[in-house]
């Protein structure tokens, strides 16, 4: 568990579900206006909450959350994938989801949730963490950037 000044990280607990499938339908609402596709559905904060559940479970992953005073202002979720044993490194962590809260922003809550999932990761001898971050997500891009994380590959699409 990491402390801060007003609040601490620490592993996200069956109890947390209901404030943290609540705490991701916000982050998710904001990246809506980034592109249409990041819309969720009316039923999702309910599917949310089964996802991070099965989560919560999963022995290759872990989901960190920042309470301060019994409150959740954010959450990062990783989890460690394996290739088959093609190229010398097969595997790698990736961090699916973090969001904070948005009255919680550039306090350094994220930077501490980030850290509990690269410690976490590097804690089961993986070497290269990576992320998904919408190109058009000027904020998520320099928060990521500052952390040092880098350009690997560009994900393309096209609507039908």
């Amino acid at each position: 568990m990491t402390r801060g000044p007003d609040g601490s990280v620490r592993a996200a607990l069956p109890r947390d579900l209901d404030r943290l499938a609540a705490l991701w339908t916000a982050v998710a609402l904001h990246h809506t206006s980034f592109d249409p596709l990041f819309t969720p559905r009316v039923d999702s904060e309910h599917r949310i909450r089964r996802l991070l559940a099965a989560q919560l479970r999963e022995p290759d992953g872990a989901v960190f959350v920042w309470e301060r005073a019994g409150d959740l202002a954010g959450f990062c979720a990783a989890r460690i994938d394996r290739a088959p044993p093609i190229l010398e490194e097969t595997e790698r962590a990736e961090i699916t989801d973090l969001g904070v809260r948005e009255g919680d922003r550039r306090r350094g809550v994220g930077r501490a949730l980030v850290q509990a999932a690269l410690d976490w990761a590097a804690s089961r001898g993986v070497r290269r963490v990576e992320v998904r971050v919408a190109s058009r997500n000027p904020e998520g891009q320099g928060f990521w950037r500052a952390l040092g994380f880098d350009d690997l590959m560009d994900v393309l699409h096209r609507r039908l």
